[in-house]
């Protein structure tokens, strides 16, 4: 707040002050009194007026600039209550235990809030590894008989554990912190294992897959990438041309490790493009092709966002789609969560 605007929001009281100083300037003219004089006693008043107006707004400015800095500095604005000085003034302290109280009831709030969603991750996770029980049993008991009719009930079956492993990455997602483990491992055993747990589908797509260069060494966590590249992989499985084609190449780049992830597939309309990495954005091939959750994409974006990694996507429509992980040599894990601390 500038001295202008501070003088501007006392105008009344100004106008008011001014107004009698012409009365009394009137006044002591009527009873001829020396100009001078009266010159004097006007200024003498309005010293009197005006020192203690500009004292308090330099008092207040201080002080009001002083929250504005220290709200510029810290990421979790609920702590400012916390940092900030009670000002010496009565306004200032009537608007400081407005701020602590407000502060308060936030914090609380944010608190029952993270214990709700501690409890919701616990009980996903739960569930899940309840889950997982019956689904495995479901699957011995179908490679036991192999049938027609049961090798498709096992692929709608890895359908279902991959929409569980779904439920439960999403779950994690707002907490990755708490659940993570940094290693340094080849690509060739991450896509390896992602290719194996989708084995059976991609042999139903008539898959073929082309590796290059997947002995370069990356540091994340292998588990949370062997997931990003299932639903990548899942993703070129619904929306492919005949046979599928997959390709997955490595190669280094400046400052880090891109692989690249190829199909064959249907593409995705520039008009979606923008979009896909949004929560439940299903777009037109979603639309038109096979029932999406939009979740996929979502999810790996938002995993590479907290391992510090960057995926980007180029796609033509009709000819195919390549997804972009870009893996960096130094590792900046959970830089946002850690500003927010």
């Amino acid at each position: 707040m500038s001295l202008i605007e501070f003088f501007l929001e006392k105008q009344l009281a100004i106008l008011f002050h001014l107004l009698s100083l012409l009365i009394i300037s009137s006044v002591l003219y009527l009873y001829n009194e020396n100009g001078s004089l009266v010159i004097v006693i006007d200024l003498i008043l309005l010293f009197f007026f005006f020192t203690p107006i500009i004292v308090k707004y330099y008092q207040l400015s201080k002080y009001y600039n002083e929250i504005k800095n220290i709200s510029k500095q810290i990421k979790e604005k609920t702590y400012i209550a916390d940092i900030v000085e009670e000002p010496p003034f009565f306004s200032g302290k009537f608007f400081y235990n407005i701020l602590n109280e407000a502060t308060k009831y936030m914090n609380d709030c944010m608190f029952s809030l993270k214990n709700a969603q501690r409890d919701y991750t616990d009980y996903i996770e739960l569930w899940v590894h309840e889950i997982k029980t019956p689904i495995t049993a479901l699957k011995l008991i179908l490679s036991n008989h192999k049938t027609p009719e049961n090798i498709l009930i096992q692929e709608e079956l890895l359908k279902i554990e991959g929409y569980v492993e779904q439920a439960l990455y999403y779950a994690r997602s707002s907490t990755l912190t708490q659940d993570y483990r940094i290693e340094t491992f080849t690509l060739d055993k991450a896509v390896n294992l992602a290719i194996k747990s989708l084995s059976l589908s991609i042999i139903r797509a008539n898959g073929s897959i082309y590796k290059d260069n997947l002995d370069l060494k990356v540091t994340s966590d292998s588990k949370w990438i062997i997931f990003i590249l299932k639903q990548l992989i899942d993703n070129a499985i619904k929306y492919r041309h005949n046979p599928l084609k997959l390709s997955f190449i490595a190669k280094k780049v400046e400052n880090g490790t891109l692989l690249l992830i190829s199909d064959n597939g249907i593409g995705i309309a520039s008009s979606d493009i923008e979009r896909i990495f949004k929560r439940g954005f299903t777009g037109t091939n979603g639309r038109n092709y096979v029932k999406s959750t939009g979740m996929g994409l979502y999810l790996c974006e938002t995993l590479c966002k907290k391992l510090g990694l960057r995926i980007s996507v180029d796609s033509q429509e009709d000819t195919g789609t390549t997804f972009k992980i870009y893996f960096p040599d130094k590792l900046r894990l959970f830089q946002e969560s850690k500003q927010n601390i």
